[in-house]
């Protein structure tokens, strides 16, 4: 009978002791959730973030303001055609010669600039 007495309390003793690991895995899991909506929050304000620093109008606005470049005019503008291909082993090698057009880029014709 003793002994009967002796595994029931040792029973409740570790359902007591179940009890609280699974209190201690659901506050966990609780944590870990409360964590992850944030991290996701924050990674759907650095996407839009990235989203308004990528785009063309912005990276436009800083050249133009804080590094201070411009577009070229179109006297500027130089095209390079590259030269034919010439074996390593050629004695003949041909550097490239720039070649210079009127052509507006696209940028400068949606602004109207000559």
């Amino acid at each position: 009978m003793i002994f009967l007495i002796v595994l029931v309390v040792m029973s409740a003793l570790a359902v007591a002791y179940s009890s609280h690991l699974n209190r201690q895995s659901f506050i966990a899991l609780k944590h870990a959730i409360s964590l992850h909506t944030e991290l996701e929050i924050t990674q759907g304000k650095l996407l839009l973030e990235q989203s308004a620093w990528t785009s063309p109008a912005v990276i436009e606005s800083y050249a133009e303001n804080q590094l201070g470049m411009h577009v070229p005019n179109a006297s500027q503008v130089v095209i390079v055609s590259p030269s034919p291909f010439v074996s390593p082993d050629s004695s003949m090698a041909v550097a490239p010669q720039p070649v210079q057009t009127n052509r507006m880029n696209a940028r400068q014709a949606k602004r109207g600039i000559q």
